[in-house]
């Protein structure tokens, strides 16, 4: 596992603002998102209100075939994941910018209602983002990680922030928090010291 640090973050969104796929890494960063779960994500499952995503499908390859659009394998994986500021408005400049290319190829656009697809409105091949994802990285200077460690670096700062390791597993949608535990314990901060003190004070408070 390997995790980029804040400033790599910075560093790799700042190269790639200008890019197509930034709402793309965008996604990735600030929610923890599978990549299937990215590409597969539809502009219906996001509730601008309420500042939440529904996940409920996933782009699946079937070898030697083609890109599907699939549910997901657990109930667990079906979640709402709550977004901040930043990532709703840049998920509506998203949003004007397939309308540019609706209106620009008219018929030709197909139009499947996907938050990340190509200039025509059809699946994104991951391995074209990936191919992007190296060349930022590169430009920026900085780690290169594998798609999936975004979702690491997520919940790794999520875990170093104090959130609780059940909050953490249910928005990566693991099926136990346990599977989150096991993952990401070597992370955890160690505040053996702080329950002990806890636990003294209370007994000092029955006094």
């Amino acid at each position: 596992m390997k995790i980029w640090s804040f400033e790599e973050i910075h560093s790799f969104l700042n190269q790639c603002k200008n890019e197509r796929h930034y709402v793309t890494f965008l996604l990735a960063i600030y929610t923890g998102m599978r990549r299937g779960e990215i590409l597969g994500l539809k502009w219906s499952d996001i509730d601008f209100e309420r500042k939440i995503i529904l996940i409920q499908r996933s782009l699946s390859h079937i070898p030697k075939k083609r890109y599907i659009l699939s549910t997901l394998k657990t109930k667990k994986s079906r979640r709402q994941v709550p977004i901040p500021d930043i990532v709703l408005n840049e998920l509506l400049v998203q949003k004007n910018i397939q309308n540019e290319w609706k209106k620009r190829l008219g018929n030709q656009y197909q139009d499947n209602d996907l938050v990340i697809c190509t200039e025509t409105g059809t699946l994104q091949d991951p391995r074209n983002m990936l191919r992007v994802m190296k060349r930022i990285s590169e430009a920026a200077n900085i780690t290169l990680i594998r798609f999936h460690d975004i979702r690491h670096t997520h919940a790794s700062i999520l875990i170093s922030e104090g959130v609780d390791i059940v909050k953490v597993s249910a928005r990566l949608g693991h099926t136990n928090p346990k599977t989150t535990l096991e993952t990401y314990a070597h992370i955890i901060p160690n505040e053996d010291n702080e329950v002990a003190d806890i636990f003294h004070n209370a007994i000092q408070k029955s006094r």
